[in-house]
């Protein structure tokens, strides 16, 4: 009953999402109550706080010697989410696009402010597939992430920082959205190839036809429906990529672009895998019908060749079976017996026959 009351609490929060309105609510499926996390870094000095979501500004939590990133985890607390796309110089749209999951990918530019977004696949331990929303704000030295759950996405870009790789400590915030984009895109290459990996091994067990493949139909449908989630999540975002390659903005500076061009190969490889799951997937289905036809054409040869055996053998009995009164073998004393060798040798004659044939 409250899984019935959730999904109709959503579903008003997705139709309320469509409209213009003065306040927008969190449309998707997680029930993740709102955290804040700041970590605060330059060149020595790097530390993680807890904010409380009802601090007062927080633009006031902002230190202009530092890089500041807000990782806003769990998307419940719409206020909040729209407190703070606000106070950082965004619309009440913008807000409404974080809050609703189902938007489409984009990058949008202003002056001053990047808001990225987009979603993130990712297999869990079970082998099953997910997808969540995420939003990347950029405006000066301030980095903003909304996630819809607690799942540590970003812990790859947090180690980064730790261990001040490409001395990313030492740079600007275009090159933390770097490695937050990395994150994400890696996700989708992994997945990408694992559904590429796990459809070959799906055409490696059709081809062999003596394989169990009673289940094979609804796993290339899970596969599908992987794949088309996968083409979702990347397709989109390959086509809005190119405008993060300006660098007018100036979060993005000129010695950042062989960073942000190589992402831009990596998500041109995720579109090129999953344009190879489109062709393996169509193969597939073909294959598996014709390896139903020749199941099904097997069976009717075995059924067939059943029915040949028992055709002379139905025209002998109905021939004994006839009441004529002038059919001498039916009173012969051996008669009965004979009758038997002479199916049985038919039967047996018929087989030999078939079987030089090559019909089964």
């Amino acid at each position: 009953m409250r899984r019935k009351e959730a999904t109709h609490v959503h579903r008003k929060r997705h139709i309320s999402n469509r409209h213009l309105s003065d306040k927008y609510y969190y449309a998707g499926e997680h029930e993740t109550v709102t955290d804040i996390r700041l970590t605060q870094y330059n060149a020595d000095v790097l530390h993680t706080t807890e904010v409380k979501k009802g601090t007062s500004s927080f633009g006031k939590l902002v230190d202009p010697n530092k890089i500041n990133w807000f990782q806003v985890s769990g998307l419940t607390d719409s206020d909040t989410i729209t407190r703070i796309v606000k106070e950082f110089g965004l619309h009440n749209l913008d807000a409404k696009d974080i809050l609703t999951p189902q938007h489409v990918v984009k990058i949008e530019e202003y002056a001053n402010h990047v808001l990225i977004i987009l979603n993130s696949s990712y297999y869990d331990a079970n082998m099953e597939i997910h997808s969540e929303h995420i939003s990347l704000l950029v405006t000066g030295n301030v980095v903003i992430t909304f996630t819809e759950s607690n799942n540590p996405v970003f812990a790859n870009t947090m180690k980064a920082l730790e261990s001040d790789m490409l001395n990313l400590r030492k740079k600007g915030s275009g090159l933390l959205l770097a490695f937050l984009l990395n994150t994400i895109i890696a996700n989708l290459v992994e997945t990408a190839s694992k559904v590429e990996e796990m459809l070959e091994d799906i055409e490696e067990t059709l081809l062999d036809i003596k394989s169990d493949q009673g289940n094979m139909g609804s796993m290339i449908q899970q596969r599908r429906h992987e794949y088309m989630l996968i083409r979702k999540n990347s397709q989109p975002l390959k086509e809005q990529f190119p405008k993060l390659l300006r660098t007018e903005n100036g979060i993005i500076s000129p010695d950042m672009l062989p960073i942000y061009n190589d992402l831009a190969d990596q998500l041109q490889f995720v579109i090129q895998t999953t344009e190879s799951c489109r062709e393996i997937i169509s193969s597939l289905v073909d294959l598996y019908i014709s390896n139903n036809d020749l199941r099904m054409n097997a069976i009717m040869k075995r059924l067939t060749v059943v029915s040949t055996l028992f055709i002379p053998l139905t025209f002998l009995v109905g021939v004994w079976g006839m009441n004529f009164k002038l059919m001498p073998e039916l009173d012969w004393r051996y008669g009965y017996g004979i009758a038997w060798g002479i199916m049985f040798l038919t039967g047996i004659l018929t087989w030999i026959y078939m079987r030089k044939k090559d019909w089964f």
